[in-house]
Protein backbone atom coordinates (compact mmCIF):
# COMPACT_ATOMS: atom_id res chain seq x y z
CA UNK A 1 0.00 0.00 0.00
CA UNK A 2 1.29 3.38 -1.12
CA UNK A 3 0.69 6.61 1.43
CA UNK A 4 -0.82 9.36 -0.04
CA UNK A 5 2.38 11.49 -0.50
CA UNK A 6 4.07 8.63 -2.98
CA UNK A 7 0.46 8.73 -4.64
CA UNK A 8 0.35 12.35 -5.49
CA UNK A 9 4.31 12.16 -6.82
CA UNK A 10 3.02 9.28 -9.05
CA UNK A 11 0.07 10.78 -10.29
CA UNK A 12 2.19 14.18 -10.91
CA UNK A 13 5.19 12.90 -12.59
CA UNK A 14 3.45 10.16 -14.69
CA UNK A 15 0.54 12.59 -16.10
CA UNK A 16 3.59 15.14 -16.91
CA UNK A 17 5.13 11.93 -18.70
CA UNK A 18 2.45 11.59 -20.58
CA UNK A 19 0.79 14.75 -21.26
CA UNK A 20 4.22 15.25 -23.38
CA UNK A 21 3.85 11.87 -25.01
CA UNK A 22 -0.01 12.75 -26.24
CA UNK A 23 1.08 16.02 -27.43
CA UNK A 24 4.14 14.03 -29.66
CA UNK A 25 1.24 12.05 -30.52
CA UNK A 26 -0.82 14.92 -32.08
CA UNK A 27 2.11 16.60 -33.03
CA UNK A 28 3.49 13.73 -35.42
CA UNK A 29 -0.05 12.88 -36.61
CA UNK A 30 -1.64 15.60 -37.40
CA UNK A 31 -5.28 16.07 -38.21
CA UNK A 32 -7.69 12.82 -37.25
CA UNK A 33 -5.19 9.86 -37.51
CA UNK A 34 -3.41 12.03 -33.92
CA UNK A 35 -6.21 12.98 -32.30
CA UNK A 36 -7.71 9.04 -32.85
CA UNK A 37 -4.84 7.65 -31.91
CA UNK A 38 -4.52 10.26 -28.69
CA UNK A 39 -7.70 9.05 -27.51
CA UNK A 40 -6.97 5.79 -27.78
CA UNK A 41 -3.51 6.39 -25.77
CA UNK A 42 -5.35 7.77 -23.39
CA UNK A 43 -8.04 5.54 -22.67
CA UNK A 44 -5.62 2.68 -22.62
CA UNK A 45 -4.02 4.55 -20.13
CA UNK A 46 -6.55 5.49 -18.04
CA UNK A 47 -7.19 1.73 -17.65
CA UNK A 48 -3.82 1.00 -17.24
CA UNK A 49 -3.91 3.68 -14.20
CA UNK A 50 -7.22 2.51 -12.64
CA UNK A 51 -6.36 -1.15 -12.46
CA UNK A 52 -2.59 -0.20 -11.27
CA UNK A 53 -4.47 1.66 -8.15
CA UNK A 54 -7.28 -1.30 -7.88
CA UNK A 55 -4.10 -3.98 -7.48
CA UNK A 56 -1.93 -1.31 -5.21
CA UNK A 57 -4.68 -0.56 -2.69
CA UNK A 58 -5.11 -4.73 -2.20
CA UNK A 59 -2.02 -5.79 -2.46
CA UNK A 60 -1.38 -5.98 1.41
CA UNK A 61 -4.18 -8.97 1.66
CA UNK A 62 -2.40 -11.90 1.08
CA UNK A 63 -5.12 -13.91 -0.79
CA UNK A 64 -5.61 -11.06 -3.30
CA UNK A 65 -1.87 -10.60 -3.87
CA UNK A 66 -1.23 -14.69 -4.63
CA UNK A 67 -3.43 -14.37 -6.86
CA UNK A 68 -2.79 -11.19 -8.69
CA UNK A 69 0.13 -9.99 -7.49
CA UNK A 70 2.31 -12.47 -8.02
CA UNK A 71 5.73 -11.30 -9.50
CA UNK A 72 5.55 -8.04 -8.43
CA UNK A 73 6.72 -8.59 -4.68
CA UNK A 74 9.72 -9.80 -5.97
CA UNK A 75 10.93 -7.08 -8.77
CA UNK A 76 9.47 -4.63 -5.38
CA UNK A 77 11.49 -5.94 -2.73
CA UNK A 78 14.48 -6.63 -5.18
CA UNK A 79 14.50 -3.39 -6.69
CA UNK A 80 14.42 -1.89 -3.34
CA UNK A 81 17.07 -3.43 -1.82
CA UNK A 82 18.89 -2.73 -4.68
CA UNK A 83 18.19 0.73 -4.41
CA UNK A 84 19.18 0.98 -0.66
CA UNK A 85 22.81 -0.34 -1.60
CA UNK A 86 23.56 1.79 -3.99
CA UNK A 87 22.79 4.56 -1.21
CA UNK A 88 25.45 2.50 1.17
CA UNK A 89 23.69 0.29 3.10
CA UNK A 90 25.11 -2.87 3.56
CA UNK A 91 23.01 -4.94 2.39
CA UNK A 92 22.34 -8.78 0.65
CA UNK A 93 19.82 -8.96 -1.71
CA UNK A 94 18.80 -12.67 -2.34
CA UNK A 95 16.54 -11.83 -5.02
CA UNK A 96 19.30 -10.76 -7.57
CA UNK A 97 22.04 -13.31 -6.55
CA UNK A 98 22.64 -16.19 -9.60
CA UNK A 99 19.84 -14.88 -11.74
CA UNK A 100 20.72 -15.36 -15.41
CA UNK A 101 17.57 -13.66 -16.74
CA UNK A 102 15.32 -10.46 -15.21
CA UNK A 103 18.02 -8.81 -13.90
CA UNK A 104 17.64 -5.94 -15.64
CA UNK A 105 14.05 -5.25 -14.39
CA UNK A 106 15.66 -5.58 -10.68
CA UNK A 107 18.07 -2.34 -11.67
CA UNK A 108 15.03 -0.82 -13.87
CA UNK A 109 12.39 -0.65 -11.06
CA UNK A 110 15.91 0.03 -8.13
CA UNK A 111 16.54 3.38 -10.32
CA UNK A 112 13.08 4.16 -9.75
CA UNK A 113 13.19 3.52 -6.09
CA UNK A 114 16.50 5.17 -5.81
CA UNK A 115 15.36 8.95 -6.87
CA UNK A 116 11.54 8.66 -5.55
CA UNK A 117 12.06 6.37 -2.51
CA UNK A 118 9.97 3.42 -2.31
CA UNK A 119 6.90 4.13 -4.38
CA UNK A 120 5.27 1.39 -5.55
CA UNK A 121 2.35 2.89 -7.60
CA UNK A 122 4.64 5.28 -9.48
CA UNK A 123 6.85 1.87 -10.87
CA UNK A 124 3.60 0.36 -11.53
CA UNK A 125 2.18 4.03 -13.39
CA UNK A 126 5.69 3.52 -15.27
CA UNK A 127 4.88 0.08 -16.43
CA UNK A 128 1.44 0.86 -17.40
CA UNK A 129 2.85 4.00 -19.64
CA UNK A 130 5.39 1.43 -20.91
CA UNK A 131 2.52 -1.24 -21.80
CA UNK A 132 0.82 2.13 -23.31
CA UNK A 133 3.85 2.71 -25.18
CA UNK A 134 3.59 -0.32 -26.70
CA UNK A 135 0.39 0.42 -28.18
CA UNK A 136 2.26 3.09 -30.16
CA UNK A 137 4.82 0.95 -31.12
CA UNK A 138 2.37 -1.99 -32.57
CA UNK A 139 0.30 0.61 -34.35
CA UNK A 140 3.41 2.10 -36.26
CA UNK A 141 4.05 -1.58 -37.12
CA UNK A 142 0.92 -2.01 -38.71
CA UNK A 143 0.86 0.94 -40.15
CA UNK A 144 4.09 0.55 -42.04
CA UNK A 145 3.21 -3.26 -43.33
CA UNK A 146 -0.33 -2.06 -44.74
CA UNK A 147 -2.23 0.94 -43.56
CA UNK A 148 -4.00 3.20 -41.11
CA UNK A 149 -7.16 1.53 -41.37
CA UNK A 150 -5.39 -2.08 -40.56
CA UNK A 151 -3.10 0.23 -37.36
CA UNK A 152 -6.16 1.82 -35.81
CA UNK A 153 -7.77 -1.85 -35.23
CA UNK A 154 -4.44 -3.04 -34.06
CA UNK A 155 -4.18 0.01 -32.03
CA UNK A 156 -7.88 -1.00 -30.11
CA UNK A 157 -6.82 -4.72 -29.58
CA UNK A 158 -3.79 -3.61 -28.40
CA UNK A 159 -4.95 -1.35 -26.25
CA UNK A 160 -8.50 -3.03 -24.75
CA UNK A 161 -7.24 -6.75 -24.81
CA UNK A 162 -7.77 -7.38 -20.70
CA UNK A 163 -4.20 -9.89 -21.46
CA UNK A 164 -2.54 -7.02 -22.32
CA UNK A 165 -3.86 -4.44 -19.94
CA UNK A 166 -3.31 -6.76 -16.80
CA UNK A 167 0.08 -7.35 -16.88
CA UNK A 168 0.91 -3.49 -17.30
CA UNK A 169 -0.79 -2.68 -13.86
CA UNK A 170 1.51 -4.65 -11.53
CA UNK A 171 5.39 -4.67 -11.09
CA UNK A 172 5.36 -7.49 -13.65
CA UNK A 173 8.06 -7.07 -16.07
CA UNK A 174 6.40 -8.24 -19.01
CA UNK A 175 5.55 -4.63 -20.29
CA UNK A 176 9.19 -4.03 -20.42
CA UNK A 177 9.76 -7.53 -22.85
CA UNK A 178 7.13 -6.69 -24.81
CA UNK A 179 8.08 -3.19 -25.65
CA UNK A 180 11.99 -4.40 -25.98
CA UNK A 181 10.47 -6.87 -28.80
CA UNK A 182 8.21 -4.52 -30.92
CA UNK A 183 10.95 -1.89 -31.02
CA UNK A 184 13.70 -4.33 -32.47
CA UNK A 185 10.95 -5.26 -35.17
CA UNK A 186 10.36 -1.90 -35.75
CA UNK A 187 13.68 -0.53 -36.28
CA UNK A 188 14.32 -3.98 -38.69
CA UNK A 189 10.89 -2.89 -40.80
CA UNK A 190 12.87 1.10 -40.70
CA UNK A 191 16.30 -0.73 -41.46
CA UNK A 192 14.01 -2.28 -44.62
CA UNK A 193 13.11 1.26 -46.46
CA UNK A 194 16.69 3.11 -45.13
CA UNK A 195 20.16 1.71 -43.58
CA UNK A 196 20.48 4.30 -41.06
CA UNK A 197 22.58 4.87 -37.77
CA UNK A 198 19.78 5.81 -35.63
CA UNK A 199 17.85 2.67 -36.41
CA UNK A 200 20.64 0.42 -35.94
CA UNK A 201 21.62 1.79 -32.84
CA UNK A 202 17.42 1.67 -31.50
CA UNK A 203 18.13 -2.24 -32.48
CA UNK A 204 21.00 -3.07 -30.74
CA UNK A 205 19.75 -0.77 -27.50
CA UNK A 206 16.31 -2.91 -27.60
CA UNK A 207 17.84 -6.33 -27.97
CA UNK A 208 20.44 -5.87 -25.67
CA UNK A 209 18.00 -4.47 -23.07
CA UNK A 210 15.95 -7.58 -23.86
CA UNK A 211 18.60 -9.81 -22.61
CA UNK A 212 18.03 -8.34 -19.11
CA UNK A 213 14.49 -9.51 -19.38
CA UNK A 214 14.28 -12.52 -20.61
CA UNK A 215 17.62 -13.89 -22.46
CA UNK A 216 15.68 -16.52 -24.60
CA UNK A 217 13.49 -14.18 -26.37
CA UNK A 218 16.33 -11.83 -26.90
CA UNK A 219 17.93 -15.21 -29.17
CA UNK A 220 14.54 -15.72 -31.35
CA UNK A 221 14.74 -11.78 -32.54
CA UNK A 222 18.57 -11.93 -32.95
CA UNK A 223 17.08 -15.59 -34.91
CA UNK A 224 14.08 -13.96 -36.58
CA UNK A 225 15.95 -10.53 -37.52
CA UNK A 226 19.37 -11.59 -38.57
CA UNK A 227 18.24 -14.85 -40.65
CA UNK A 228 15.60 -13.15 -42.62
CA UNK A 229 16.94 -9.69 -43.03
CA UNK A 230 18.21 -10.09 -46.44
CA UNK A 231 15.29 -11.68 -47.96
CA UNK A 232 12.98 -8.74 -46.45
CA UNK A 233 15.21 -6.42 -47.40
CA UNK A 234 13.41 -3.46 -50.55
CA UNK A 235 16.89 -2.67 -52.19
CA UNK A 236 19.30 -4.48 -54.62
CA UNK A 237 21.40 -7.60 -53.97
CA UNK A 238 24.48 -5.80 -53.03
CA UNK A 239 23.06 -3.03 -50.83
CA UNK A 240 21.08 -5.76 -49.05
CA UNK A 241 24.45 -7.71 -48.21
CA UNK A 242 26.25 -4.87 -47.52
CA UNK A 243 23.70 -3.36 -44.88
CA UNK A 244 23.24 -7.05 -42.96
CA UNK A 245 26.93 -7.52 -42.93
CA UNK A 246 27.35 -3.95 -41.43
CA UNK A 247 24.35 -4.75 -38.75
CA UNK A 248 25.99 -8.35 -38.09
CA UNK A 249 29.35 -6.38 -37.07
CA UNK A 250 27.80 -4.20 -34.60
CA UNK A 251 25.46 -6.47 -33.38
CA UNK A 252 28.31 -8.94 -32.44
CA UNK A 253 30.48 -6.24 -30.93
CA UNK A 254 27.87 -4.72 -28.84
CA UNK A 255 26.65 -7.94 -27.87
CA UNK A 256 30.50 -9.00 -26.70
CA UNK A 257 30.49 -6.10 -24.90
CA UNK A 258 27.56 -6.12 -22.92
CA UNK A 259 27.36 -10.08 -22.60
CA UNK A 260 29.97 -11.78 -19.66
CA UNK A 261 31.49 -14.83 -21.09
CA UNK A 262 30.03 -16.87 -18.04
CA UNK A 263 26.72 -15.73 -18.64
CA UNK A 264 26.25 -16.07 -21.82
CA UNK A 265 27.78 -19.66 -21.18
CA UNK A 266 25.04 -19.44 -18.41
CA UNK A 267 22.60 -18.81 -21.03
CA UNK A 268 23.84 -21.78 -23.24
CA UNK A 269 23.48 -24.40 -20.42
CA UNK A 270 19.12 -23.75 -21.14
CA UNK A 271 19.32 -24.58 -24.98
CA UNK A 272 18.92 -28.31 -24.44
CA UNK A 273 16.13 -30.61 -24.64
CA UNK A 274 17.32 -31.99 -21.43
CA UNK A 275 17.33 -28.63 -19.40
CA UNK A 276 13.92 -28.00 -21.56
CA UNK A 277 12.04 -30.88 -19.72
CA UNK A 278 13.40 -29.92 -16.50
CA UNK A 279 11.97 -26.56 -16.76
CA UNK A 280 8.73 -27.98 -17.70
CA UNK A 281 8.48 -30.81 -15.31
CA UNK A 282 8.82 -27.79 -12.46
CA UNK A 283 5.78 -25.89 -14.13
CA UNK A 284 3.83 -29.13 -14.06
CA UNK A 285 4.72 -29.83 -10.53
CA UNK A 286 4.21 -25.86 -9.31
CA UNK A 287 1.44 -24.80 -11.64
CA UNK A 288 -2.46 -25.16 -10.34
CA UNK A 289 -3.27 -25.73 -13.86
CA UNK A 290 -0.94 -28.44 -15.56
CA UNK A 291 -1.42 -30.11 -18.93
CA UNK A 292 0.00 -32.74 -20.18
CA UNK A 293 1.94 -33.83 -17.15
CA UNK A 294 3.66 -36.90 -18.44
CA UNK A 295 5.12 -35.17 -21.87
CA UNK A 296 8.92 -36.02 -22.29
CA UNK A 297 10.78 -33.21 -24.18
CA UNK A 298 14.16 -33.83 -23.50
CA UNK A 299 14.22 -35.89 -27.22
CA UNK A 300 13.22 -35.14 -30.51
CA UNK A 301 10.43 -37.29 -30.71
CA UNK A 302 8.70 -36.39 -27.62
CA UNK A 303 9.00 -32.69 -27.78
CA UNK A 304 7.49 -32.88 -31.85
CA UNK A 305 4.58 -35.03 -30.01
CA UNK A 306 3.86 -32.47 -27.39
CA UNK A 307 4.09 -29.67 -29.83
CA UNK A 308 0.39 -30.05 -31.11
CA UNK A 309 -1.02 -30.25 -27.58
CA UNK A 310 0.86 -27.26 -26.83
CA UNK A 311 -0.04 -24.92 -29.47
CA UNK A 312 -3.86 -26.03 -28.85
CA UNK A 313 -3.18 -24.82 -24.85
CA UNK A 314 -0.69 -21.90 -25.51
CA UNK A 315 -3.14 -20.25 -28.60
CA UNK A 316 -6.38 -21.18 -26.60
CA UNK A 317 -6.53 -21.86 -23.19
CA UNK A 318 -8.16 -21.18 -20.88
CA UNK A 319 -10.94 -22.96 -22.25
CA UNK A 320 -14.10 -21.84 -21.44
CA UNK A 321 -15.39 -25.34 -20.31
CA UNK A 322 -12.41 -26.29 -17.97
CA UNK A 323 -12.38 -23.02 -16.26
CA UNK A 324 -11.78 -24.21 -12.13
CA UNK A 325 -10.66 -20.82 -10.52
CA UNK A 326 -11.24 -17.38 -10.44
CA UNK A 327 -8.65 -15.94 -12.23
CA UNK A 328 -9.39 -17.91 -15.27
CA UNK A 329 -13.18 -17.20 -14.75
CA UNK A 330 -12.00 -13.53 -15.37
CA UNK A 331 -10.86 -14.65 -19.13
CA UNK A 332 -13.41 -16.11 -20.26
CA UNK A 333 -15.20 -13.22 -22.36
CA UNK A 334 -11.77 -12.26 -23.82
CA UNK A 335 -10.98 -16.07 -24.78
CA UNK A 336 -14.71 -16.21 -26.05
CA UNK A 337 -13.65 -12.81 -28.66
CA UNK A 338 -10.22 -14.13 -29.36
CA UNK A 339 -11.57 -17.21 -30.56
CA UNK A 340 -14.10 -15.18 -32.75
CA UNK A 341 -11.18 -13.37 -33.92
CA UNK A 342 -9.81 -16.92 -35.15
CA UNK A 343 -10.95 -16.77 -39.13
CA UNK A 344 -9.72 -13.17 -39.20
CA UNK A 345 -6.40 -14.11 -38.14
CA UNK A 346 -6.24 -16.85 -40.84
CA UNK A 347 -7.25 -14.92 -42.97
CA UNK A 348 -4.91 -11.93 -42.35
CA UNK A 349 -1.86 -14.44 -42.36
CA UNK A 350 -2.89 -15.51 -46.06
CA UNK A 351 -2.94 -11.66 -46.92
CA UNK A 352 -0.15 -10.89 -45.57
CA UNK A 353 1.72 -14.11 -47.59
CA UNK A 354 0.13 -13.13 -50.61
CA UNK A 355 0.52 -9.34 -50.55
CA UNK A 356 3.43 -7.82 -47.83
CA UNK A 357 5.74 -11.46 -47.81
CA UNK A 358 9.11 -9.89 -48.13
CA UNK A 359 8.68 -6.78 -45.31
CA UNK A 360 6.94 -9.10 -42.66
CA UNK A 361 9.08 -11.87 -42.80
CA UNK A 362 10.85 -11.09 -39.91
CA UNK A 363 7.56 -10.53 -37.69
CA UNK A 364 6.65 -14.15 -39.11
CA UNK A 365 9.40 -16.06 -38.43
CA UNK A 366 9.16 -14.29 -34.58
CA UNK A 367 6.04 -14.86 -34.01
CA UNK A 368 6.64 -18.58 -35.12
CA UNK A 369 9.18 -19.66 -33.84
CA UNK A 370 8.49 -18.56 -29.86
CA UNK A 371 5.20 -19.65 -30.66
CA UNK A 372 6.18 -23.44 -31.20
CA UNK A 373 9.34 -22.85 -28.55
CA UNK A 374 6.52 -21.96 -25.85
CA UNK A 375 4.07 -24.70 -26.80
CA UNK A 376 6.92 -27.23 -26.31
CA UNK A 377 8.25 -25.59 -22.39
CA UNK A 378 5.05 -24.33 -21.11
CA UNK A 379 3.65 -26.56 -18.84
CA UNK A 380 0.54 -25.01 -17.84
CA UNK A 381 -2.18 -22.96 -18.58
CA UNK A 382 -1.24 -19.55 -16.16
CA UNK A 383 2.12 -19.71 -17.94
CA UNK A 384 1.12 -20.22 -21.48
CA UNK A 385 -1.57 -17.48 -20.89
CA UNK A 386 1.25 -14.87 -19.65
CA UNK A 387 3.60 -15.96 -22.42
CA UNK A 388 1.46 -15.58 -25.32
CA UNK A 389 1.53 -11.79 -24.89
CA UNK A 390 4.47 -11.91 -26.58
CA UNK A 391 3.20 -13.14 -29.63
CA UNK A 392 -0.47 -11.73 -29.39
CA UNK A 393 0.76 -8.08 -30.22
CA UNK A 394 1.62 -9.61 -34.04
CA UNK A 395 -1.18 -11.64 -34.30
CA UNK A 396 -3.20 -8.69 -33.54
CA UNK A 397 -1.87 -6.95 -36.84
CA UNK A 398 -2.74 -10.44 -38.61
CA UNK A 399 -6.12 -10.03 -37.08
CA UNK A 400 -6.69 -6.76 -38.29
CA UNK A 401 -4.91 -7.26 -41.61
CA UNK A 402 -8.05 -10.11 -41.99
CA UNK A 403 -10.98 -8.40 -40.56
CA UNK A 404 -9.65 -4.77 -43.32
CA UNK A 405 -9.51 -7.04 -46.19
CA UNK A 406 -12.85 -8.95 -45.16
CA UNK A 407 -14.38 -5.63 -45.21
CA UNK A 408 -13.13 -3.89 -48.29
CA UNK A 409 -13.35 -7.47 -50.47
CA UNK A 410 -17.06 -7.45 -49.67
CA UNK A 411 -17.48 -3.63 -50.48
CA UNK A 412 -16.03 -4.63 -53.70
CA UNK A 413 -18.44 -7.42 -54.26
CA UNK A 414 -21.44 -4.79 -53.50
CA UNK A 415 -23.60 -4.51 -57.00
CA UNK A 416 -23.43 -0.43 -57.58
CA UNK A 417 -26.33 2.03 -55.94
CA UNK A 418 -29.58 2.30 -57.64
CA UNK A 419 -28.88 5.25 -59.82
CA UNK A 420 -24.98 5.10 -59.97
CA UNK A 421 -24.12 3.98 -63.60
CA UNK A 422 -21.65 0.81 -63.65
CA UNK A 423 -18.83 3.25 -65.37
CA UNK A 424 -17.93 6.75 -64.27
CA UNK A 425 -19.02 9.30 -67.16
CA UNK A 426 -15.48 10.31 -68.47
Amino acid sequence: MTDIVDVIVAFVVMLAVNLAIMQRIKSALPGGEGASLARVYGCTLFLRFALACFLNANAGQTTFAIMFWGDSATYDDGGWLMSLQWAGQGLLNPYYSGKVSGWGFFYFIASIYYVFGHNQLLAQFVNATIGSVTVLVIYAIAKDLFDVEVAQWTGRFMAFFPQMVFWSGAIYKDPAIMLCIALCMYAVLKLNHEFTLRYVVLFVGASLALMTLRFYVFYFVAFATMGTFVLSQRRGVAGSIGSYFVLIAIFIAAFSFAARQETVEQQRSYFTLERLQITRADQVMWGQSAYAPKADVSTTQGALAVLPVGLAYLLFAPFPWAVHNVRQALTVPETLVWYALMPALLRGLLFTVRTRFRPSLPILVFAASLTCAYAVFQGNVGTAYRQRTQVTMFYFILMAAGLVEKRRAHEKAQPPAVGTPAFQVP
